[in-house]
């Protein structure tokens, strides 16, 4: 192959390359302008809430709802007393409906 042919193949396939790029920014869509949202629809994640109490202990006053929620996700790897104060504050709002089967069932302990 003579020197010549080579640059005209390099040449090619670079203009060939160029033309393609040139051809698809002709027809890619055009950036539409930014619609102005609500602030509050822009950000769907909630703040994080911090826990109160760090202990497993029974709480000294009664549980809102919101720590009632709180209490009981923090707490659902094990039996603590403050997760069964949670779980008596969402029995009492309606929020928990205990099934019947385990009515009986001591806490912590297997059938």
């Amino acid at each position: 192959m003579e020197p010549w042919q080579i640059v005209h193949n390099v040449l090619a396939v670079v203009g060939g390359g160029a033309f393609a790029m040139v051809g698809m920014a002709c027809v890619w869509p055009i950036n539409q302008p930014r619609r102005d949202r609500p602030a509050a629809r822009r950000c769907r994640l909630r703040p994080v809430e911090w826990p109160k109490a760090w202990t497993c202990g029974p709480p000294e006053q009664p549980f809102t709802l919101a720590d009632a929620h709180a209490g009981m996700q923090l707490h659902r790897e094990h039996d603590c007393d403050r997760k069964h104060a949670a779980f008596d504050a969402l029995v009492a709002a309606g929020r928990i409906h205990p099934d019947s089967a385990r009515r009986h069932r001591l806490w912590g302990k297997p059938w």
